[in-house]
């Protein structure tokens, strides 16, 4: 399978304000009758989950369509992107459908979830 990239026509780093991460929860926690919850690791890695929101023109939000519907196949099939955070190359994934909303005639708003395979 070719590996698939995040495209050089969207913005690589999301807006100010845009970036949100969720870190891994690999814990599980179990109630006691009494006193403390008892917690072990249930794994020792998964997914990290990325909510983050760019400004986009028209023809960026289309090329965002595109990327979504036809080349990971409605969000499917995992791309190389840059973590915003850190900088580091990694796998990622949609998790939901993106959402673009008008912010002026010309430009819009793009949210996108995603999540880094670990």
């Amino acid at each position: 399978m070719t590996n698939l990239v995040w495209p050089a026509g969207l913005p690589q780093r999301p807006t100010v304000g845009g970036y949100q991460e969720r870190f891994s929860e690999t814990v599980l926690r179990t109630a006691m009758d009494a006193g403390a919850a008892k917690t072990r690791r249930r794994f020792t890695s998964a997914p990290r989950q990325f909510e983050l929101t760019f400004r986009v023109t028209a023809s960026q939000a289309d090329l965002l369509q595109t990327f979504f519907e036809t080349t990971t196949a409605g969000g499917s099939l995992p791309f190389t992107w840059v973590n915003p955070r850190d900088g580091s190359a990694g796998e990622f994934r949609f998790m939901e459908v993106p959402r673009v909303s008008a912010v002026t005639a010309t430009m819009f708003s793009a949210a996108v979830k995603l999540e880094q395979l670990i």
